[in-house]
């Protein structure tokens, strides 16, 4: 029984998945803005999207290195 429990809450955990994480990005963005205010809190949420947004380069197979030292280099050498 506990088996079947839980590959219910499973299959609505992926179904729901946008909502759930967006529901807990806004969770923590009014936490955030309560404690730091909202310069702060929406610093330090670009922060995490940048974050997210290089992670999910580097977990693409992407060489985020590669890429980083060629936009240096270019503005560096022009």
């Amino acid at each position: 029984m506990e088996e079947k429990t839980d590959h219910q809450l499973l299959t609505l955990l992926v179904a729901y998945k946008g909502r759930i994480f967006c529901s807990a990005l806004g969770f923590l963005t009014g936490i955030f803005v309560l404690w730091l205010g909202w310069i702060k809190a929406l610093s330090f949420l670009f922060c995490v999207v940048v974050g997210y947004y290089v992670g999910k380069k580097a977990d693409g197979g992407n060489n985020i290195l590669t890429k980083i030292k060629e936009l240096f280099y270019r503005r560096r050498f022009k």
